[in-house]
């Protein structure tokens, strides 16, 4: 394909597509062209090729492609450029259906003068008409680069590439078809006129009724600037402080209440919507789609950490939602838990207030460089826009911390914040409560809440499973004071149900690990037989499992899994103090059991707790498994998965276990 050498015949259906039509806010329709997985793989491996070249070629004027971080540079970069002038005008261009109109002539010109090598296959591409398929309709490609190909913003960039070089505007800032000129109006009426002639030559045509105009009230004679640039882009859209918005994110702090504002309405919607699903499916969408990983781009391009008292509806929008959907209650403690990442002891559910501060300036610092391209008129001295307050901010909230040291990373920011708001809930926390926030921040607990939800891989937790779940973690009320069959009192937490001899998940769970461990064996080729006769240790009851092959130094691997109840009175003073200590003591018990087995065996304990934490000899066998995992099916998230699926089993147990506790009636069947 590179080398252009195809069967003719073939080329109008190998570059060819299917098209998908996606409405625009506006009204209209953006046609997406999804083409033949052969010419994708060849187009992904031409960018691969191509980025290093012309990331350099397009910077810093055009952004949208081979700069990561292009948008959120172009943000900060704007706000730093309008915070140091007073008389300049601002236009954004808009360009009409630009992918699809532009002349491939200069498609094909400007990439075998920049890209030579892969001009052949691009010549394969666009040099004569290809086969568009929408529903039944067959339609002619003729003209343009296809919206989904992998290569089209790379050669739409390269085709105006020569126009936009020629500008002589002050701020001067694309990302593919969207342009963003600043300086004195003479300059910028000019360079408007240039991309008008010239984008007309190789087929482009602005839309006059998108782009935009922004002049600061300290300019005089606003109409007469208004009526010169009417008169090159007929219907201008004037915009003042508070509608200004570049690529999506607010510019001037004017804009950020009525941006919170609407985006709680959508936000709400949502929320509504949530509870129509299954709760796990719910918690994954908040999770990972809404609220924070929604904002993300803005709160890194915006400084809205300033403005708490807009962000906060927010964040209680988020907790009603997270309330609403696992039907529990959160008290303030609980919910600054639940906010937490969940490497600290979280749902992983951030908030706004939470996020906003160590996003931007991550953001800002990851794009300082580039910003110092783009904003070149500017004196040297320039700070760049709201970065100086928000080092004072982030002082003030961590007091005695040093800047991090990679401080282009937002975790790098977020985690010391993290850290400050774990240390303060521990400070207030004994016994009981200090034993579950430790146990909350292993890494090992926290494995369920990273599974994805799958019927099909029994990983998704049902509603009162999750629930449940939750409520151990954040310590929050999981059901009303009763008594236990075993005739012990069962309170609000109900935690008795985790160590009660009477336990109905105790032994379910007990399966549940031997069987995972099975087959993760079988799955690297070492098969296991549960409960192994022949073998026992020293009061004769038999091992969970053996290997039927040998596992290490010609010895076979013999192992007993047990979970033990964190938060057990035996176990407090050691768990208060050391996350998994109780799973550690247990491990220890059980190498005493087995001590008489022969050294053709290796014997392995594989303790974990109710509350997650692992003890050091499961850790260490779980490590060899998914080593063997990862090299036997190539998939380096096997040993991710085998840990989920074993923190998965131990909530499922922790669930059954505590239902176990309440009285059972009969059920709607029994009755009628």
């Amino acid at each position: 394909m590179y080398t252009g050498n195809i069967n003719p015949d073939i080329v109008p259906i190998l570059f060819g597509a299917n098209l998908i039509a996606l409405n625009k806010k506006d009204g209209g329709v953006r046609p997406i062209a999804v083409g033949t997985t052969l010419r994708r793989l060849a187009s992904k491996l031409a960018v691969r090729h191509i980025i290093s070249k012309l990331k350099p070629h397009f910077e810093p004027i055009q952004l949208g492609f081979g700069t990561k971080g292009g948008c959120e540079a172009a943000v900060h970069s704007l706000r730093t450029y309008l915070s140091n002038t007073t008389s300049e005008v601002l236009i954004k261009i808009d360009v009409k259906n630009a992918f699809n109109s532009v002349n491939r002539d200069t498609l094909l010109t400007e990439t075998k003068h920049n890209l030579p090598e892969i001009y052949n296959y691009l010549l394969l591409s666009y040099a004569d008409p290809t086969k568009l398929l929408y529903r039944e309709n067959v339609l002619s490609s003729e003209v343009g680069c296809q919206q989904g190909d992998p290569l089209g913003p790379a050669i739409f960039s390269l085709a105006i590439n020569p126009i936009i070089k020629k500008l002589n505007s002050k701020f001067n800032v694309w990302y593919l078809d969207d342009g963003t000129l600043g300086g004195d109006v003479d300059t910028v009426l000019s360079d408007l006129y240039t991309i008008k002639t010239e984008f007309r030559n190789i087929g482009l045509e602005l839309n006059f009724s998108k782009c935009e105009l922004y002049f600061p009230n300290s300019i005089p004679n606003h109409n007469n600037i208004e009526q010169k640039f009417n008169t090159l882009t007929p219907n201008i859209k004037i915009v003042n402080r508070e509608s200004l918005c570049l690529l999506g994110s607010p510019i001037f702090e004017d804009s950020f209440p009525n941006y919170i504002q609407n985006s709680i309405s959508k936000f709400k919607n949502y929320s509504n919507r949530l509870l129509e699903i299954s709760p796990h499916y719910a918690i994954s969408i908040l999770k990972f789609c809404l609220f924070v990983p929604k904002l993300t781009y803005v709160i890194r391009c915006s400084p809205i950490w300033k403005f708490e008292n807009i962000i906060l509806p927010l964040d209680d929008l988020i907790k009603s939602t997270l309330e609403s959907i696992l039907n529990i209650q959160l008290c303030d403690h609980s919910w600054t838990q639940a906010s937490l990442p969940i490497r600290h002891g979280g749902l992983g559910i951030r908030k706004i207030s939470s996020v906003s501060l160590p996003a931007f300036l991550s953001s800002v610092h990851s794009s300082a460089n580039l910003i110092g391209k783009i904003v070149r008129g500017l004196p040297s001295n320039y700070e760049i826009a709201g970065l100086d307050e928000a080092k004072k901010a982030w002082s003030s909230a961590c007091p005695s911390k040093d800047f991090p040291t990679h401080p282009n990373y937002q975790r790098s920011w977020d985690d010391i914040m993290c850290q400050i708001s774990v240390t303060s809930l521990l400070s207030r926390s004994t016994g009981r409560e200090r034993a579950r926030l430790l146990a909350s921040a292993s890494r090992e607990s926290g494995d369920w809440l990273r599974a994805y939800p799958s019927p099909n891989t029994g990983t998704f937790l049902t509603p009162d499973t999750l629930r449940i779940a939750t409520c151990l973690r954040l310590g929050v009320r999981i059901c009303a004071p009763h008594r236990c069959p075993c005739g012990s009192e069962v309170d609000e937490l109900g935690h008795h149900g985790l160590s009660c001899q009477k336990s109905a998940g105790r032994f379910s769970r007990h399966a549940a690990l031997n069987d995972i461990i099975r087959r993760s064996l079988a799955s690297v080729n070492v098969p296991a037989l549960l409960e192994p006769t022949g073998v026992a240790r020293d009061d004769g009851k038999r091992p969970d499992g053996m290997s039927l092959i040998p596992w290490s130094l010609g010895r076979v691997l013999v192992w007993d899994a047990t979970c033990v109840d964190t938060l057990a009175p035996s176990h407090l003073t050691g768990t208060s103090n050391s996350a998994g200590a109780a799973a550690k003591g247990a491990e220890k018990l059980k190498i005493q059991k087995y001590r008489g087995l022969g050294p053709e065996y290796i014997f392995m304990p594989f303790g974990v707790e109710t509350l997650g934490p692992w003890g050091p000899n499961a850790l260490q066998l779980f490590k060899e498994l998914s080593k063997r995992l990862v090299d036997f099916t190539g998939d380096r998230r096997a040993g991710s998965f085998l840990a989920q699926r074993i923190s998965i089993a131990i909530q499922r147990g922790n669930a059954a276990s505590i239902l176990g506790t309440m009285p059972k009636g009969p059920n709607f069947l029994d009755i009628f």
